[in-house]
């Protein structure tokens, strides 16, 4: 099979090699507006197709897929185009800054009977795919809470705020371990530097009583990549930023039990061993393109489909509203 890159500032140089060294992919193009970048991409690949402009790719029949790597605002119509002209589909996240745009892309590429997938690239790594396995498995019983912090000092966006930047790995994180949509959004956040906000606080409601807490912000000190899982049974911290020892799982936990000869019910405490899990450790960029070209090449569903990045930008669309209505609680129905 052979590909197409489209944007080459930040993310696209990076997939580049992780494509060509897919022993299923023999061949690459790639375009972007700015001629410089493209020249570079060509002095360090020599094996890269630079093409003159958006539509030569298109109308190349042996390019199979085309990856969309550029800013989410022009998402939308260079995924639709693509589609259009009868090629899969990669687009780095979100899939588009609009329900109404990811929903039509969704129904194009069923319709085109085409692979639509985004690069929610923080559920292929080895470690949260590790914490849904011990989930499915009971190891931690009923989930209770998830409460997780991404922070850094910048980097600064011009076209979105935090949260579409940042929380939107923890809403794909989420989405992936619960396999469950929330019912309703809250959020607050703050623009100290007169551009889009820089810092927020969401949460996830959802219908079994689980609460999600997303702390997102380029204004930190200190690279944080935390999440903290509560359960019935055992409780969970995966830190991201560990070399050696990401996911620790707690035997501590509360009891509630029935007081003696009245409804008063007392609470107990464990607090048991803490136990270091291992896990996969294959890079995740790697497994994002090999998930790409298996769905193509065996014509199967990818995990991060369409379908999921339309559940993204429909809770990023309502973090959004919240946020512009200082924390207003708005319902995903």
């Amino acid at each position: 099979m052979k590909f197409a890159i489209v944007g080459l500032g930040h993310w696209g140089p990076r997939l580049i090699p992780k494509f060509l060294k897919h022993p299923k992919v023999v061949g690459m193009y790639c375009y972007d507006i700015d001629e410089s970048r493209s020249a570079k991409v060509a002095k360090e690949f020599p094996e890269v197709v630079v093409a003159s402009d958006y539509r030569s790719i298109l109308e190349n029949e042996d390019v199979n897929a085309i990856i969309v790597a550029t800013p989410v605002a022009s998402h939308f119509d260079l995924a639709k185009q693509a589609l259009e002209h009868g090629k899969h589909v990669f687009v780095e996240k979100p899939l588009t800054n609009s329900i109404t745009d990811a929903q039509t892309l969704v129904e194009l590429a069923s319709a085109r009977n085409l692979k639509l997938m985004v690069d929610h690239i923080t559920i292929y790594s080895g470690a949260v795919r590790k914490i849904k396995e011990l989930i499915t498995n009971e190891d931690i019983g009923d989930i209770l809470y998830i409460d997780t912090v991404r922070a850094n000092l910048g980097m600064f966006q011009s076209d979105v705020n935090v949260v579409w930047d940042l929380a939107i790995h923890e809403f794909a994180i989420i989405d992936y371990l619960l396999d469950e949509m929330p019912k309703a959004v809250t959020g607050i956040g703050v623009a100290h530097y007169g551009m889009p906000e820089e810092m927020a606080y969401v949460t996830l409601f959802f219908e079994k009583g689980v609460i999600a807490h997303i702390h997102v912000s380029w204004l930190s000190p200190l690279k944080i990549r935390r999440l903290i899982l509560g359960g019935r049974k055992k409780m969970l911290l995966f830190d991201d930023t560990s070399l050696d020892e990401k996911i620790r799982l707690f035997d501590r936990g509360v009891e509630m039990s029935a007081g003696p000869g009245a409804s008063r019910r007392d609470i107990m405490y464990h607090d048991g061993a803490t136990q270091v899990i291992q896990h996969e450790s294959a890079e995740p960029l790697v497994v994002v393109v090999d998930e790409f070209v298996k769905a193509i090449d065996e014509d199967v569903t990818p995990l991060t489909d369409g379908k999921a990045g339309l559940r993204m930008v429909r809770i990023l669309d309502a973090a959004e509203k919240s946020l512009k209505q200082q924390g207003a609680r708005i319902r995903l129905d």
